[in-house]
């Protein structure tokens, strides 16, 4: 392998990755791509002295924000003054009229996400920002980086300054929303929401995995341009991903188009609350000026919200992995922004109860963010509901008594034996981001508890035992068994933070999993500590640490972690012969490195040593990439050692 022929390769991904994530119009496969991702991946790694910053495998992110600085912004980013109907547009074309007759005007979509500002230097991206309150925003660089629809290198050595919105496409906030309700985390109100909470991660290879994409729909400083369409013309040139705009000569001709546009909102992939209108002559645009909050030139037209009326037939309860018993409305069915809804949420028992709310009742169902189905109130006048809502008092699955905790607006199960829990907790712990055992799907655990099969995660360690049983079971044969057995005996060595992640502890989501693992060599190491231990990790507060020594207290829990303990789970990693200098030492990583930073973390901990997330006086090391933040200065008070990523192979870490 040469430097050209990894140059050469990694063009080539460059090319297709811009073709994929901006353009929408891939030339090779799926299954091609990957290949070509993972080669260039392979050969990053064998030789992180050639390594591209800018390449697209450096996207995933891993490395832990201390905070995002304040950036100020070329120029203030006002907001946009809003319309309602018709008469609004009208008046706003009259006060463009005055100016300029012959002004036609460019109709965008308003996507509901987050405005950010992107600078580039000699074609490559140097920073990004959010709005803020429009004179300054939040330095999200990093994870912006990410986002793989924002070119990092643009067709032209160009500086300029561009703003976009930052949105999460409807489908991965379902996916995002699915996992949120696995990890026992609320879900989030709408796509908007979750791409800003996204866009504040610290950890970037978190961001990584949301999903974001952006949508590119002015320049703020570079070339000047005769028109609006002129300008996004350029910028779709230089390699952007920008909003589509429509031209039209009168705003007539753009309030007749509007109830198309509206129609098609439920078909687009990412949620619009609205239209944007602006002048497209830049002239005109100056001319007209802007006030101290928005652009006289602009205005945004915003849609209602849709709403329907139905009845509510009934109200069903289901019990989740950390026993939160949630009610859930059964509808007439009604179309709502192009799906027949027959179900929508109704939060908590105290929302029930709040707004009076009867089975038989006409109910106003909305979706939240376009998306979820939830109903939002009585219909006024039309009250007729036969019953009040059978609010449960015992367990719909298991038949224990529910309890409303303090603070809480829920009702709990607190069984640890309920099946519906249990079954909840199992498919959490097989799940991606915890054990990752492939091929057991909710409905292949259900059957196997049905059988007696599983009690608990242990359990999935002894179906090994019951394999002539396993592959007679209807849908069943041998492959498919053999391919879950191979699975689960897979999960026994995966990383500590993952096994901590799939247990459950309630408030314990990646993050905190993650920081437990780089701070406790394994589970019995961790089942010993104290609730002051466990706040002297960074992001582990009062209220985590007394839930981790809740969990690790109660008996039934401690037969759960002995048996897996048993089973060789998590276990301390083996470390590597002949590393003594990596040997119980403590590292902590800042700044862009030549790899991700999981790649490094992992390598550290087989070589025997420990990962944290902030310098302090027990840190023996760190390491120091460029741009690093306040842990280089916080390392030279302290005397740690600083070392860059050259003197950390020279010690002879080996990275797989």
């Amino acid at each position: 392998m040469t430097r050209e022929k990894y140059l050469e390769l990694l063009s080539q991904l460059k090319h297709h990755s811009h073709l994929y994530y901006v353009l929408d119009s891939p030339e090779i496969s799926d299954y091609d791509y990957d290949m070509l991702y993972k080669k260039v991946e392979e050969i990053e790694r064998k030789y992180p002295q050639w390594l591209d910053p800018n390449s697209p495998t450096q996207r995933v992110g891993g490395e832990v924000l201390e905070g995002f600085n304040k950036v100020p912004h070329p120029r203030p980013l006002g907001s946009l003054d809003n319309s309602f109907n018709a008469e609004d547009l009208l008046n706003f074309a009259r006060r463009v009229r005055e100016l300029d007759d012959k002004a036609s005007f460019v109709l965008e979509e308003k996507i509901d996400g987050l405005s950010v500002v992107l600078h580039y230097e000699a074609g490559r991206f140097v920073l990004g920002a959010t709005r803020g309150d429009g004179l300054q925003g939040e330095d999200v660089t990093k994870n912006l980086r990410t986002i793989r629809s924002i070119p990092l290198e643009l067709s032209e050595e160009v500086n300029l300054v561009v703003r976009g919105e930052v949105y999460l496409p409807k489908a991965q906030f379902q996916r995002l929303n699915r996992q949120q309700e696995e990890e026992g985390l609320p879900a989030f109100a709408n796509p908007r929401n979750a791409a800003a909470g996204s866009l504040r991660q610290l950890d970037t290879s978190l961001m990584a995995k949301r999903g974001l994409s952006i949508l590119i729909f002015d320049l703020i400083e570079g070339p000047n341009f005769v028109s609006h369409t002129e300008k996004l013309a350029y910028l779709k040139n230089l390699g952007f991903r920008v909003i589509g705009a429509q031209l039209f000569s009168s705003m007539e001709e753009v309030i007749e188009r509007l109830p198309s546009i509206e129609k098609m909102r439920a078909e687009k992939e990412y949620e619009i609350d609205g239209l944007v209108v602006k002048v497209n002559e830049e002239d005109t645009q100056r001319r007209m000026g802007e006030t101290s909050k928005a652009p006289r030139w602009a205005i945004a037209y915003k849609f209602a919200p849709e709403r329907s009326a139905t009845e509510l037939l009934d109200i069903s309860w289901t019990v989740g992995r950390t026993g939160v018993v949630t009610p859930t409305a059964l509808l007439e069915p009604v179309r709502l922004s192009g799906s027949l809804v027959q179900r929508a949420s109704l939060h908590n028992v105290d929302y029930v109860e709040e707004r009076g709310i009867r089975i038989g009742d006409q109910v106003f169902v909305e979706k939240a963010g376009e998306i979820i189905p939830q109903v939002v109130g009585v219909v006024p006048g039309s009250r007729r509901g036969e019953r009040d809502p059978d609010i449960p008092r015992n367990c719909p699955s298991c038949g224990s008594k529910l309890v409303h905790l303090e603070d809480e607006v829920a009702l709990r199960c607190l069984n640890s034996s309920c099946p519906a829990k249990l079954l909840r907790s199992m498919e959490h712990f097989v799940s991606r981001d915890a054990m990752e055992i492939s091929g057991l799907g909710i409905k292949i655990l259900e059957t196997f508890m049905e059988k007696d099969y599983l009690k608990g995660p242990q359990d999935l360690y002894h179906l090994k035992d019951r394999r002539e049983e396993l592959v007679k079971l209807p849908g069943f044969g041998e492959k498919s068994i053999d391919g879950i057995l191979e699975e689960v005996e897979k999960s026994k060595s995966k990383a500590l933070d993952r096994l901590i992640f799939a247990l459950g502890i309630e408030h314990v989501g990646r993050v905190a999993a993650s920081s437990l693992a780089n701070n406790y060599d394994s589970l019995a190491e961790l089942r010993e500590a104290q609730a002051e231990d466990l706040q002297e990790i960074e992001g582990i507060g009062p209220k985590l640490a007394q839930s981790i020594i809740l969990y690790f207290s109660t008996k039934d829990n401690q037969n759960l972690l002995d048996e897996l303990e048993r089973l060789g789970l998590g276990r301390a990693l083996e470390t590597s012969e002949g590393l003594e200098a990596f040997e119980g030492k403590r590292f902590v990583l800042t700044g862009t490195l030549p790899l991700s930073r999981r790649v490094i973390e992992e390598a550290l901990k087989k070589a025997g040593a420990k990962v944290s997330s902030s310098v302090s006086k027990n840190t023996d090391y760190l390491l120091m990439g460029d741009k690093a933040g306040s842990k280089e200065d916080k390392a030279l008070e302290l005397g740690v050692k600083i070392i860059d990523f050259d003197e950390l192979m020279h010690m002879g870490l080996i990275i797989d």
